[in-house]
């Protein structure tokens, strides 16, 4: 099995996304994220080089956007 990528940090808005295994740097913990419904709005304002790469915090998954 492979280790997760130690990316800590939302690829949107650059907070700590709080995932659990890139933090343990491994998979044996869960992730708040399996259990949370993550706003395709969200999934699709991700730059393509971090598809599948880094977390989203919880607050972009939510789909809540600052707007300043």
């Amino acid at each position: 099995m492979k280790n997760p990528l130690p990316h800590q940090r939302c690829p949107l808005c650059g907070a700590a996304n709080q995932c659990a295994p890139a933090s343990a740097g491994h998979f044996d913990v869960e992730c708040w994220c399996t259990q949370a419904t993550v706003s395709p709005q969200a999934l699709q304002r991700l730059p393509a080089d971090q598809v599948d790469r880094a977390c989203l915090c919880p607050r972009c998954a939510a789909g809540v956007e600052d707007r300043g």
